[in-house]
């Protein structure tokens, strides 16, 4: 083999190896900003979960007593749990 042609194959080896590593990195790359906007993206739902459950706890009116223990029990509230009241009752009987 002429020297010519060991040196044309020796480059084409450097070229073909320059572009294999730089397309390696490039997709290394790209895989670590996937992961990196994935696990941004999981935070940030977790912290929007975390809003959510705290807005509804500071938001939630407090649940009013209904007026099954108290002996008289207004039929017409529209708030009376039908289930407490005849338990209530129930209670009574024993």
């Amino acid at each position: 083999m002429s020297s010519s042609t060991l040196n044309v194959l020796r480059y084409s080896a450097l070229g073909a190896g320059l572009f294999y590593g730089a397309y390696h990195r490039y997709s290394l790359e790209t895989a670590n900003t996937k992961q990196q906007a994935a696990k941004e993206w999981k935070r940030e739902e977790k912290l929007i979960a975390e809003a959510k459950a705290v807005y509804q706890k500071i938001n939630t009116p407090p649940k009013e007593k209904s007026n099954v223990s108290s002996g008289s029990i207004n039929w017409e509230d529209p708030n009376l749990d039908i289930g407490a009241a005849l338990e209530s009752l129930l209670a009574k009987l024993d």
